[in-house]
């Protein structure tokens, strides 16, 4: 692993956040005193109706409502060919019409081929034609919200043919659209877990003054493959990733604690509360 270098960034230690997909309130109630950002999956949040539940848009305003917020989207399938889900537009539409975020970020890959819905979500390979075709949506998306929108690496368990490295396609979009990049620590662990990175290489190659937000997560072995769900408290190694992130990244504001809502009955409130409060230790000591 890359040296730790002096904090590049004068001492300005980054914001610190959780995500939350809008249940258990406990978790919110629990969460809103201690965090800067709360970062919300509108997709989580939606019903039948294709709108946000007003419940849950109420919880966030009683129980956060001086929390800077973040949108992190699942649904926009920024990288289909034939085009993007105009349906979570019209749902993240509703969403910046309640409350605007701080930025909006999404995913590198793609959840429906020919209108069919994947059941999963597909890393875009690292080639020119994807590229161009993520720059295109990148810049329209931030000039119709305002705002900047960050994108973030998909892991992979598949290999990841492509004209350049990962590293090199992230610092091409970012440079290319102006808005910097989200690095999910745990995801580029799975990638090099599984033999699809070599993270000594892509931690040397990253432009690391592009990177705005960092996730931390907890995810699962499965038949020998390191897969990226995010279930669980944060890895030493993962820790130790964040040091040398934090060495590096000069113009980052967000580090964030992600954790599946689905998960969060297991693991318990009081564990992800020590989650964040381990974060913040390791953030601003």
């Amino acid at each position: 692993m890359t040296d730790v270098q002096p904090d590049a960034r004068g001492g300005r230690p980054p914001a610190l956040g959780v995500s939350y997909e809008g249940r258990p309130r406990a978790l919110l109630a629990a969460l809103a005193p201690i965090v800067d950002v709360v970062e919300v999956l509108p997709d989580c949040l939606v019903g039948r109706d294709g709108r946000p539940h007003r419940a849950l848009l109420d919880d966030l305003d009683e129980l956060a409502p001086d929390v800077g917020l973040t949108y992190h989207g699942i649904g926009l399938s920024i990288g289909t060919t034939s085009g993007w889900n105009e349906d979570y537009l019209r749902l993240l539409d509703t969403m910046f019409a309640w409350r605007a975020p701080r930025w909006h970020s999404e995913h590198l890959g793609f959840t429906t081929v020919d209108g069919s819905f994947l059941g999963t979500m597909p890393a875009l390979p690292p080639t020119h034609e994807a590229l161009e075709l993520v720059i295109a949506r990148s810049r329209t998306m931030s000039a119709a919200y305002g705002r900047e929108l960050m994108l973030e690496h998909v892991a992979t368990p598949l290999a990841r043919p492509g004209e350049m490295s990962l590293a090199s396609f992230l610092n091409t979009l970012a440079a290319e659209t102006g808005n910097r990049l989200l690095v999910d620590l745990h995801n580029l662990e799975c990638d090099a877990d599984n033999g699809l990175l070599d993270l000594d290489d892509f931690v040397g190659e990253l432009d690391w003054s592009r990177v705005g937000e960092i996730h931390l997560a907890g995810g699962v072995w499965y038949d020998g493959r390191h897969l990226d769900v995010h279930s669980g408290p944060v890895a030493d190694s993962t820790l130790d990733l964040l040091d040398v992130a934090l060495a590096h990244a000069t113009n980052l504001d967000l580090v964030l604690y992600e954790v599946l809502g689905e998960a969060v009955p297991g693991l318990g409130v009081d564990t992800v509360v020590d989650q964040v409060a381990t974060l913040r230790q390791r953030v601003a000591p």
